[in-house]
């Protein structure tokens, strides 16, 4: 690690494997996730430019509906943000590759920039995909860095090169984001409207070579996004198996019936034996969270 501080990352690290070893109401959960892709949307957009506001970039999300008299070019980067998310979520498992990463950008720009999925200017693509494959494969493999430094790395090279005519901003924190999953780690965007131009004012600077300001304000995002999942998701527990008969009035046939069912998850532990009391279709384990598709 180079950037970021050791005494940082075993704290971040512990909140990752608490948040990971917690049993969540997955309703509870699917609400703040959808909380989380609204903020990184409004506020990733507003580094942009957008004057969408936070319950603008909601109702674009939530119903898909244009609104009279606002740009077109930030309500499209809005659905395609949700579409990015899921794109990521389903290839998250993989290092991401030259390849994914013009898909990611072809799911940005959709509807906006004509060559989206492509490098800029036709007369050297070809070696901004050599520059970028290569740039990547180093990084991909540099186990000197920490996954949020690696995660501004790529960030500080777009802004060196500025491989897209257009998002290049937006697609460099998905591509962001996608390596922090990979990582196992939640990155969201909780910034106020003074830390966004300084995130923009960071990623600029890391561009020139100045890059730890940008690594302080990805491991504040990181940090803060834990911290809500941690604090905010409803959280079960386990109760003993006397209790929760005695709850729900039910005989022992009853309960070994809806065990065996799955309706109802039993463990043993020390000769004795436990159950959430709650269908197992509602709890997600914390270290499942980045399975979810929103």
């Amino acid at each position: 690690m180079k950037y970021i501080d050791e005494f940082l990352v075993d704290r971040i690290n512990s909140k990752k494997e608490r948040l990971e070893s917690m049993l969540l109401d997955r309703n509870s959960l699917k609400k703040i996730l959808k909380d989380i892709l609204v903020e990184f949307t409004y506020t990733s957009n507003s580094i942009e430019g957008s004057t969408l506001s936070m319950d603008d970039t909601r109702r674009i999300l939530e119903t898909g509906n244009d609104f009279m008299g606002k740009r077109p070019y930030f309500q499209h980067l809005t659905i395609n943000h949700s579409n990015a998310f899921e794109y990521i979520n389903r290839n998250q498992d993989s290092l991401l590759s030259t390849t994914g990463l013009l898909e990611l950008h072809e799911i940005v720009m959709r509807g906006i920039d004509k060559d989206a999925g492509s490098f800029r200017d036709h007369k050297t693509r070809n070696k901004i995909y050599v520059a970028i494959d290569g740039f990547l494969d180093k990084l991909n493999n540099n186990p000197e860095y920490h996954s949020i430094e690696t995660s501004a790395i790529l960030q500080s090279y777009f802004h060196q090169i500025r491989p897209f005519n257009y998002g290049t901003g937006s697609t460099a924190r998905l591509a962001a984001k996608w390596i922090l999953n990979y990582h196992g780690y939640i990155f969201g965007l909780p910034l106020d409207n003074y830390e966004m131009k300084y995130y923009r004012k960071c990623a600029e600077k890391s561009g020139k070579g100045t890059i730890y300001p940008l690594v302080k304000m990805m491991t504040k995002c990181v940090e803060e996004t834990m911290d809500l999942l941690i604090n905010q998701v409803k959280t079960l527990s386990y109760i003993p198996i006397e209790e929760a008969m005695k709850k729900n009035k039910l005989d022992v046939a009853q309960m070994i019936d809806l065990i065996k069912r799955g309706e109802i998850k039993a463990y043993k532990k020390e000769g004795n034996v436990y159950v959430i009391d709650q269908a197992i279709d509602n709890i997600t384990l914390g270290m499942n969270i980045l399975d979810m598709i929103l």
